[in-house]
């Protein structure tokens, strides 16, 4: 019999744009037509993340700490409320969308997030391709980059669940969390520092007649929200979105981003 496979990773990112790879999601296709998905959480990176920006992953109770959660002939809600089904009105538009013919799950969302650059509304987890953790010599960067960029990767090898290796030392397993914390607490008072700092001299500029900032095109808010429902409720496209409200698809993905964070929006009031 044959038998179709591919596999992503879950992730999701904190407010400092640092990438979490939660769980690797298998998706398997039998020639009879019969599928399993298979989601692997990584626990070690799971106890990192913060509750601000990581609730969970849906269908999935990831109290019980398993190693595998199966799902048989029946399609976990993870995927359901992300991927359209496939008697979906407009598929091949959505399909096209990100270049593709048919729909395969896993596949569909690594583009879709390629494509728009953001994620799921709702939690924020999104897939990319799945990738394999690797032995990291960080000691070839010493000194070709400032302390909080340094800082930086490592705390992305940490999070993406590499092994690290330091002037001799190892990060892995037994001392990841511990290392993390330390240099994420670091890490966000230096960030934050920096966006204070450029508070304080945007203000004195402002102050001073020197800085007007750039000024947005608006677009109309009422009529934002509402197509950004349906998009989210998948009874129109973004691209289809952006068409009816006259802009383009990049616009409409970037004010999508801003709604999200929010953020000051380009909006007529």
């Amino acid at each position: 019999m044959k038998i179709y496979k591919s596999k992503a990773i879950i992730c999701v990112k904190d407010k400092y744009n640092l990438e979490y790879r939660l769980c690797q999601i298998s998706y398997q296709l039998n020639e009879d037509g019969s599928f399993k998905y298979v989601f692997k959480p990584n626990y070690a990176i799971i106890d990192l993340t913060e509750s601000y920006f990581f609730q969970g992953i849906p269908g999935l109770n990831l109290d019980l700490r398993k190693e595998e959660y199966v799902r048989e002939n029946m399609t976990p809600c993870f995927i359901s409320e992300r991927v359209p089904p496939k008697n979906r009105e407009g598929l091949d538009e959505l399909l096209e969308e990100v270049g593709m013919t048919y729909l395969e799950p896993l596949i569909y969302l690594i583009r879709l997030y390629l494509k728009r650059g953001d994620a799921y509304s709702s939690d924020h987890l999104y897939l990319i391709p799945f990738v394999d953790k690797v032995d990291v010599d960080l000691d070839i960067f010493v000194g070709k980059e400032n302390n909080i960029s340094y800082i930086k990767r490592i705390l992305t090898n940490i999070t993406a669940g590499n092994r690290i290796l330091i002037n001799n030392e190892v990060i892995d397993g037994s001392n990841r969390k511990c290392i993390f914390k330390i240099l994420y607490k670091i890490y966000s008072h230096s960030i934050e520092a920096l966006k204070d700092k450029k508070i304080r001299g945007i203000q004195s500029a402002v102050s001073e007649g020197k800085y007007k900032g750039r000024k947005r095109s608006p677009i109309d808010l009422v009529s934002f929200m509402q197509y950004l429902a349906d998009v989210n409720d998948k009874k129109i496209t973004a691209k289809e979105a952006a068409k009816k409200m006259n802009i383009s698809i990049d616009k409409f993905y970037r004010e999508k981003k801003r709604v999200q964070n929010g953020k000051d929006l380009s909006f007529n009031s």
